[in-house]
């Protein structure tokens, strides 16, 4: 008998561990497209209206702006072959900004997006902001050529 169970035990050990570990890769290794529409959609709803939905700063508001709006699919053309996107999350962010890159006419997201996170009381605004703001960096470097 203590063969038996000693068995069924290690097998569900076994089972349990095998559950873990899978879902564990799922969301290690999240479906790319996964990223993409979370990304664009966040893209799409606090950046558009500026830099337009393509990204190339032809936004409704654009016009208003002083300095325009960045065109965002020619940062390949800026950085080289690098992918900036800690330069694409602090841009974004706001609240440090670059100084190499002169003053910014854009929002200060980090604040925003903080903010809205603890009004819907969200745990953890902070790092919910940081991956919001992944979220879109990541997403704007698909519009590259």
């Amino acid at each position: 008998m203590n063969v038996l169970r000693l068995t069924r035990d290690v097998a569900l050990s076994l089972a349990g561990l095998a559950v873990f570990v899978g879902v564990v890769i799922y969301f290690a290794t999240r479906p790319t497209e996964v990223v993409m529409v979370e990304g664009r959609d966040l893209f799409v709803r606090y950046c558009a209206s500026c830099h337009g939905v393509s990204g190339i700063g032809d936004g409704p508001a654009a016009s208003a702006l002083q300095p325009p709006p960045e065109d965002l699919t020619r940062l390949r053309e800026r950085y080289g072959e690098q992918h900036p996107l800690r330069s694409i999350i602090t841009a974004i962010d706001g609240r440090r900004p670059v100084r190499a890159h002169g003053g910014s006419a854009m929002p200060v997201w980090g604040q925003v997006f903080e903010r809205e996170m603890e009004e819907r009381k969200i745990a953890w605004p902070q790092a919910t902001t940081i991956q919001r703001e992944r979220l879109i960096a990541e997403y704007v470097l698909t519009l590259q050529p």
